[in-house]
């Protein structure tokens, strides 16, 4: 398929070459680029998942910088940690046992997203965590979850651990680390990856004016978080969000679709 036809079934939607496993590698691969776009990379750490039909899940190989991924480069494995299809590149443990972790134990997540961006992670070493200080905060405040730091996620046994800190939750503040998604979709991940991400930013930024706060009232946190549903940011995610970041990917990161 020619660049300009393959680029334009990719914002609409569509599979690229009638393949679903190619879509879910190019919308990666998008969010791979996106990451690195907006300087949420950590050289060639951290990592982005999601589960294909047959269980299998696609994670970044080790060693490769966010702004290099692509399409074909991304790894294939089962939740064994075996290869379902060969890559050259060695396997990130830590980023194996988080993802295959959590993709093992809800099975209504079918994205995973962890970063270690600067001020996600000033966020998660605060004892109060994140504050209600933004609209963008009160969108996932209701939903977030905590786990506590327990050294490189390397130990087979943390991901119990993981998955119960999380519960029911779509968002994790991993204390000491950084920050973590979930969704039914890569787009619904993101989505709430991105209103994490401008939440701490903004508690960040408050926070650094050493002003008195103005918090909303109880009533208005409450009434916020039960607009922001789970069905909603999906929906939302699905139909508007991240459709107009797969657009953005294709303007801004050319060649991650290949």
């Amino acid at each position: 398929m020619a660049t300009a036809a393959r680029n334009d079934a990719i914002a609409a939607g569509d599979k690229p070459s009638g393949d679903h496993v190619w879509r879910m590698r190019c919308e990666l691969a998008a969010a791979y680029r996106l990451v690195a776009l907006f300087g949420w990379d950590d050289h060639v750490a951290t990592h982005l998942s999601v589960r294909l039909p047959d269980g299998s899940f696609l994670l970044n190989p080790f060693g490769l910088m966010f702004d290099e991924i692509t399409a074909s480069s991304l790894m294939r494995l089962d939740l064994d940690g075996n290869l379902v299809e060969p890559c050259e590149h060695p396997l990130n443990p830590a980023g194996f046992n988080i993802h295959a972790g959590l993709l093992g134990a809800r099975t209504d997540a079918n994205s995973v997203m962890h970063l270690h961006t600067r001020d996600g992670v000033a966020v998660s070493a605060l004892a109060e965590g994140l504050l209600p200080l933004s609209q963008n905060a009160l969108n996932v405040w209701h939903d977030i979850a905590y786990h506590e730091f327990e050294g490189v996620a390397s130990a087979q046994d943390e991901r119990a651990r993981l998955a119960a800190d999380i519960g029911d939750k779509h968002l994790m503040i991993l204390r000491n680390h950084g920050t973590l998604t979930l969704g039914r979709s890569i787009g619904a991940a993101f989505t709430r990856l991105y209103m994490l991400e401008w939440a701490c930013s903004a508690q960040v930024r408050t926070l650094s004016m050493g002003r008195e706060l103005q918090l909303p009232n109880e009533a208005v946190i409450a009434r916020q978080g039960a607009m922001m549903s789970g069905d909603w940011v999906e929906a939302f995610a699905e139909t508007q969000f991240w459709p107009a970041m797969l657009r953005k990917a294709i303007r801004e990161c050319p060649g991650f679709d290949i």
